[in-house]
């Protein structure tokens, strides 16, 4: 969550994204290292943008999006999308929020008919998306409601899960960035 990227670090870019398409407010949930992701992460002071320290983060990505969805419940929908995809743009996000209608229970964008990102769940899926456990994210809540989606023809975004996906990021993005030195001992965390 911490690699450097243009505009900040990777998580940056996708509250970017969010915040300049107009999201009424921008949940960002924090797991390891919370503190340090926290002053590192925000692009800009923005009062529509919140965090919530994921204390859970170990049990896996179904705590992370109770947290997030715990601190949207009263909103008509939520539009989860993953920190790790700074390939994400204000026109993406826009593209999916305007395809919500108030008698869909979900907007998903896809590509060859692969469920993509950022997914907006109606709040009649709240209950679904509480009810997930272990390291798990969305995915059964999607397949079981795949008929009734809203689907939107969209290119996937990359995740930056590995080494490999931070240079081909830093790659396509045409960035002098350099890969920082590699962590010398202690346990490595894993971040939400």
């Amino acid at each position: 969550m911490l690699l450097p990227v243009p505009g900040g670090v990777v998580p940056s870019r996708a509250v970017s994204a969010l915040l300049e398409a107009g999201v009424d407010r921008v949940v960002v949930v924090l797991g390891a290292d919370a503190e340090l992701v926290r002053a590192k992460a925000a692009p800009r002071k923005d009062g529509r943008l919140r965090f919530a320290v994921n204390e859970e983060w170990r049990q896996g990505m179904s705590s992370s999006l109770r947290r997030g969805v715990e601190a949207c419940f009263e909103s008509d929908a939520v539009l989860i999308a993953l920190a790790d995809q700074p390939g994400m743009t204000p026109d993406r996000v826009r593209s999916v929020l305007a395809a919500f209608a108030p008698e869909s229970n979900l907007v998903v964008p896809v590509h060859g008919g692969v469920p993509a990102h950022p997914i907006l769940f109606a709040r009649s899926l709240f209950p679904e998306l509480l009810a997930l456990t272990g390291d798990v994210g969305a995915r059964e809540v999607v397949q079981r409601h795949w008929e009734e989606a809203i689907r939107i023809e969209m290119e996937p975004l990359s995740d930056i899960d590995t080494e490999e996906d931070y240079r081909s990021f830093l790659e396509a993005e045409g960035s002098p960035l350099t890969l920082p030195a590699p962590s010398t001992g202690g346990e490595g965390k894993r971040g939400q």
